[in-house]
């Protein structure tokens, strides 16, 4: 398979300085801090490490045990240039298969959209051997549920697919995982009742475009329950080896 130099469109989005990539790492640091094991001793994995941000994210959580995969070795050497243990792998699902049982904690952030369709169960089911029992992973998917959902999917040349959380939910399980938790609580949200205040103006904005967008939902899906969908840009979902 050919391969292509991802960081031409990677680093429209992200520079290489030290003050982005603290940036990026603290705003991971949330989101990542209430799915990861409390044993920070535990072996982690992070697919599809690019530049290093959740690499940086992990250590400030207090992770010691960490490490990266990379197919673009332009990303891998910027994250391996950051003092992380980084291996450029031109078959993931191959180099999980090598380490059985390995990992407690394997992330997968913005990857599974990356790989071919008929390719994706199959490092799912090779992510679920890697891991420990009673090991999780955290993913992110582009949400095919959000107003943005064509743009978010065909913005980048080299995604496959956009997830639904019936998709999702799809392919992790027949991979093997059986305790899934996929976020699916921030739909149009509360609304953002300091109207008076310039700061809260976009907020009111988004909220009220989403709203109407609920609205199309539910006169194209009335047979469906959407009271929890997200609209969110991403989905977040956890996956645990039983």
């Amino acid at each position: 398979m050919e391969s292509y130099d991802y960081t031409i469109y990677y680093s429209q989005f992200h520079e290489k300085s030290e003050l982005h990539a603290e940036k990026m790492a603290e705003w991971q640091r949330t989101l990542l801090a209430p799915f990861a094991p409390k044993d920070h001793e535990s072996p982690v994995l992070d697919i599809g490490c690019a530049y290093g941000f959740a690499l940086r994210a992990l250590k400030g959580i207090g992770f010691t045990n960490i490490e990266g995969v990379e197919l673009s070795p332009q990303q891998a050497a910027v994250a391996s240039a950051a003092g992380f243990n980084v291996e450029v792998t031109e078959d993931t699902a191959e180099f999980l298969r090598e380490r059985p049982e390995k990992y407690g904690f394997i992330l997968l952030m913005d990857v599974l959209e990356h790989v071919p369709v008929q390719e994706q169960i199959p490092l799912l089911k090779a992510i679920h051997g890697a891991l420990k029992p009673g090991g999780r992973l955290f993913l992110t998917v582009p949400n095919a549920n959000a107003i943005l959902a064509s743009r978010w999917r065909y913005n980048d040349f080299t995604h496959h697919s956009s997830f639904t959380e019936h998709s999702l939910d799809f392919v992790l399980k027949n991979a093997g995982f059986r305790s899934l938790g996929i976020e699916a609580t921030k739909g149009v949200g509360p609304f953002p009742f300091r109207v008076w205040r310039r700061s809260t103006w976009p907020k009111i904005r988004k909220w009220l475009v989403r709203w109407c967008w609920l609205q199309v939902h539910k006169a194209e899906l009335s047979w469906m329950s959407l009271d929890e969908i997200s609209f969110e840009l991403n989905l977040h979902a956890t996956a645990d080896k039983v």
